[in-house]
């Protein structure tokens, strides 16, 4: 993925242990499960005279339009002597055309051509000495080219029409690029997006290249990454899938070919093998000549050639024997169906009665019963090729690898043998139905659908009657299905504890771009005056567009399918108890004194519900998803569960072998890692990781304590309960006043979590031998909410951390090439006002490279350099971001709560969007100077210590060393 932001959060779950909630969900956008009747799905599909295809879904309900422009070519068309091409190529996309991106392409395309021709001969040289002339060569040249270019041109045009979310992927089968923007941006995002594939020019190559090692890096530390790619040598033979890997080889990447690249682009990117697809709110009868006239611009070519590969098949039960996990950890793969293949109706009910969103598969028993540490895995259907990966880690003691082999191929066998009964049947079918309909709720759901409907050459329409295909499977499909695929012929790879060294792309000795320029191309200013639609901004009415009952019920009515959310929340979750975090895990698997947790997770699925319980700083929340002609039985279930929840010892087991597993996997992810420290950055000894009950002490609870704290903090109420779905109001309200699990919560109150203060810029290091990048997180504490400012908030976010454009991703990655990842934002306090808000930003960074980074961004904090000329644009895209960014209806009637009860008496996007027009330079400067500048800044850094200049770090604060010990009670 072309990732922009990285997700900050105060909270981390283990990925691994996450999978085992979400083995084989049904749901998977590649999965793409749709109902041909549902009024949402309303599709019109055609082809230009030049090929390319046409998918329009229009949505009047939705508040912006999201698009994507998809190519029938991924990592598997990569030539096997320069993989990663596909990738790479996906990133240079964005760095413009002959025309967009530049001052001056003729003068810049003489640097250009020496640094293609040099990029061949850096290709085919063998002598270390050379290759590192040659590179100095490519970058002196490189220098010279920037003088000309205007990075970043296309995301900053995007940005100034309201877009948000640019963002692209690649994947073994496809590319695709894509983002929201408003309706009325329709013309000018049309020609942008067809323009960018029009004579691109790789400019920044260089500076680039080194991201894409930084991506290259950052996969080696992802545990779960290096799982997927050993497990994929095997799985699919000689296969491209197999034999290579979508982020290339490092060798292919320290020796890259512009011409290859180019290549690439003149076979795969024309008009004949790409799609654009657009799901929103519009009209179709206006795009359609706007698309013709901009779409028809792109040449047909020559058919794309895909080569033919004989599908691999393993004969009897294959194994192979590794150590990549720091635990004992054993995988199963069987070889399945391509995407498009007659069977694979059949296979995902299969897999959806081996594990569910409801819990009520066989693993899923394995897990509740604690019979393992924890299971998972996925199902993936490719385009010529398909897949089940499944992992198991059995207990220290007890738990061979092969015994719980076994005990997976048994839990097949009986589907084979139909031992299961039709109750259990259709409620797999009521869970693929249920998911279905909230996922159809959201646009880039709908249009990545309709995206891979073209890749997989499968008619929409077929497509889209998925569902229905479901509905029509038979017991013995089903059987057949397991019998046929999930029988004696599989691999399994074995892992036992060991740490594989870890390829590392050291930092090169490039000096980075100097030259800065605010200027515009002959394009943005052709683009500028292109036609626009009249605005019709969409905002909150926290008066009309949702029911309130007594200041705590919310009621929002679901026009859209029959799905019902309820979420019930207590005010107070690991601030007031840091225990409630162990509740919420119990909650989640375990039963009631007459009901096993099976049990309970099957009555559940019965009636078409799922439930979740779960444990932030401010709140303890329960969530349920369920059929609103079922909702009376759903409530009564949950209201069972909480009057009657039954923890035992085997619950006080399964939560001990849950922090024990996910100690020892922590440790092992230097992600994860980052995060506990930034956690502790951020709260001190409030971080959820130091606050926590010890693994010793865990083991030894009694139960009668949980149920107790369970009593304690159901005893006073709900502080607010949100339901979305049909049943009319007067109706909700009967129902929850007749039950005293819902009455109001008059004591508790919602609260905003402070950060620690310093007193002087602070940096808390972690040492991790092991990781390959540095995790640094920034956190810089602001001011109190001051309503008339949120404009000028909102305004400096745009300005410093959005997008591609935004500073800090221009100075760290665009022109130093220091880090992968960036992002960030200055977060207001919510429900108390009159504490402090923060800037928390991150970076991502090569280990050798984490002391320039952590430079660079600390100069950006002290000193905000000042582009006053982009304010028009900048002004331009908030106008239009703040009246088309209106929450879905899941969502409204909680952000509006959020709103409420921080003090706003009404949406403040409408608030500033009567702002912005009058929006100065000045205001940003006066929102940085007055929350940022010249504040003491906590810096975290988790990575290769020995890679760091810690001296250097000593000059611009302390610097305090850290152990994992320090940050985490185990």
């Amino acid at each position: 993925m072309h990732s922009i932001y990285y997700y900050i959060t105060a909270l981390s779950i283990n990925e691994l242990i996450k999978m085992r909630n979400l083995l084989f969900p049904l749901l998977l956008l590649t999965s793409s499960i749709l109902c041909a009747q549902d009024p949402i799905i309303n599709v019109e599909q055609y082809e230009l005279p030049n090929g390319l295809k046409v998918y329009l879904n229009e949505d009047k309900n939705a508040s912006n339009v999201y698009g994507a422009v998809w190519v029938n070519a991924g990592g598997k068309d990569d030539p096997a002597e320069a993989t990663g091409i596909a990738h790479y190529l996906e990133h240079m996309l964005f760095k413009g055309t002959d025309e967009l991106g530049t001052q001056n392409y003729e003068t810049e395309k003489k640097h250009l051509d020496s640094i293609k021709i040099l990029y061949d001969e850096l290709a085919i040289s063998k002598s270390p000495e050379a290759k590192l002339q040659i590179q100095k060569m490519i970058n002196a040249q490189e220098l010279k080219a920037s003088q000309f270019a205007i990075p970043n041109e296309f995301d900053r045009l995007v940005k100034s029409i309201g877009g948000s979310g640019v963002n692209a992927g690649t994947n073994y089968d496809y590319t695709y690029y894509y983002n929201f923007f408003p309706a009325n941006q329709m013309t000018k995002w049309l020609d942008i997006y067809s323009h960018r594939f029009q004579n691109p020019v790789f400019r920044l190559f260089q500076s680039e290249l080194e991201a894409v090692y930084e991506e290259k890096n950052r996969a080696g530390d992802d545990l779960q990454r290096r799982v997927f790619t050993k497990f994929n040598e095997y799985i699919y033979g000689d296969h491209p899938y197999s034999t290579q890997t979508v982020l290339g080889s490092i060798e292919h990447l320290k020796n890259p070919s512009l011409t290859k690249m180019y290549q690439y682009f003149q076979d795969y990117y024309v008009a004949n093998n790409m799609a654009l697809v657009l799901t929103g709110n519009f009209d179709a009868a206006e795009v359609k000549p706007l698309i013709a006239e901009s779409f028809g611009k792109l040449k047909r070519g020559k058919e794309p050639e895909f080569p033919q590969y004989t599908r691999s098949s393993f004969d009897g039960r294959e194994v192979e024997k590794v150590r990549i996990t720091p635990i004992k950890v054993g995988f199963l793969g069987y070889k399945l169906v391509p995407a498009g293949h007659p069977d694979r109706p059949a296979l995902e009910i299969v897999g959806g009665m081996m594990s569910n969103s409801n819990q009520t598969g066989f693993i899923d028993k394995m897990n509740l019963n604690n019979e393992l540490l924890f299971a998972g895995g996925e199902q993936d259907f490719l385009e010529e090729d398909g897949s089940a990966f499944i992992f198991f880690v059995p207990k220290v003691f007890g738990g061979s690898l092969k015994k719980f082999e076994g005990k997976i191929r048994d839990g097949f066998q009986e589907i084979a043998n139909g031992n299961f009964t039709d109750e259990y049947f259709e409620s797999v079918k009521f869970g693929i139905y249920r998911n279905y309909e909230l996922s159809m709720e959201n646009l880039s759901t709908r249009g990545r659908t309709l995206g891979l409907s073209f890749i997989y050459d499968i008619d929409y329409k077929d497509y889209l009657s998925f569902p229905e295909k479901i509905r029509n499977i038979s017991r013995e499909d089903v059987q057949k299905a397991a019998e046929k695929y999930y029988g004696n012929d599989y691999f399994t790879l074995q892992s036992r504890t060991g740490f594989p060294k870890k390829a590392k792309l050291e930092k090169p000795a490039y000096k980075p771009i100097s030259e800065r320029t605010e200027e515009s191309s002959a394009y943005a200013k052709r683009f500028q005056a292109l036609p626009e639609n009249q605005a019709e901004p969409n905002f909150i009415d926290l008066k009309r567009d949702f029911g309130i009952t007594d200041d705590y019920i919310y009621y929002t009515k679901n026009t859209f399918n029959d799905i019902f959310t309820l979420r019930l929340s207590i005010a107070g979750g690991i601030t007031k108890d840091p225990d409630y975090a162990l509740l919420a895990e119990a909650l989640n698997s375990t039963g009631t004194s007459n009901f096993s947790a099976a049990d309970l997770k099957r009555k559940f699925a019965d009636v078409g519900a799922t439930y979740f319980f779960n444990a932030d700083y401010n709140s303890f929340d329960i969530s349920i998803t369920g059929l609103d002609n079922k909702f009376d039985e759903t409530v009564d279930l949950i209201e069972t569960l909480i009057a009657d929840f039954n923890p035992t010892n085997k619950t006080i087991k399964l939560l001990y072998n849950q922090r024990k597993t996910e100690n020892n996997l922590n440790s092992n992810n230097p992600a994860t890692g980052g995060n506990i420290l930034y956690s502790y950055g951020l709260f001190g000894e409030q971080s959820s990781y130091k606050c926590r009950m010890p693994a010793g002490k865990l083991k030894k609870l009694e139960p009668a304590v949980l149920r107790n704290k369970m009593q304690t903090l159901i005893s006073n109420g709900m502080s607010s309960i949100h339901y979305v779905g049909q049943k009319e109001e007067n109706e909700l309200i009967e129902k929850i006043s007749a039950s005293t699990l819902f009455r109001k919560n008059a004591i508790d109150q919602y609260t905003f979590l402070e950060a620690e203060e310093v007193e002087e810029t602070t940096f808390y290091v972690v040492n991790d031998k092991k990781s390959i990048q540095s995790y640094v997180y920034y956190i810089v504490n602001g001011e109190p909410l001051n309503y008339d400012d949120d404009f000028k908030k909102e305004a400096f976010n745009s300005y410093y951390t959005n997008s591609l454009s935004g500073l800090l991703f221009q100075e760290v990655r665009e022109f130093r090439s220091l880090a992968y990842s960036t992002g960030g934002n200055y977060i207001d306090p919510i429900y108390e006002p009159e504490k402090k808000g923060r800037l928390v930003l991150f970076t991502g960074s090569q280990s050798d490279k984490t002391t320039d980074a952590v430079s660079v961004v600390l100069g950006l904090i002290n000193d905000m350099p000042t582009y006053e000329s982009r304010l028009a644009s900048i002004k331009d895209g908030l106008i239009l971001t703040s009246g088309s960014s209106r929450p879905d209806f899941r969502q409204l009637s909680r952000t509006a709560e959020s709103f409420i009860k921080t003090g706003y008496v009404q949406d403040p996007n409408e608030i500033n969007f009567e702002q912005y027009s009058n929006l100065n330079f000045d205001d940003i400067v006066s929102f940085y100077e007055k929350n940022i500048k010249n504040k003491p800044v906590t810096v975290t850094i988790y990575g290769d210590a020995s890679k760091f200049d810690l001296d250097r770090l000593r000059t611009l604060g302390t610097v305090k060393e850290l152990e994992l010990d320090d940050i985490i009670v185990e």
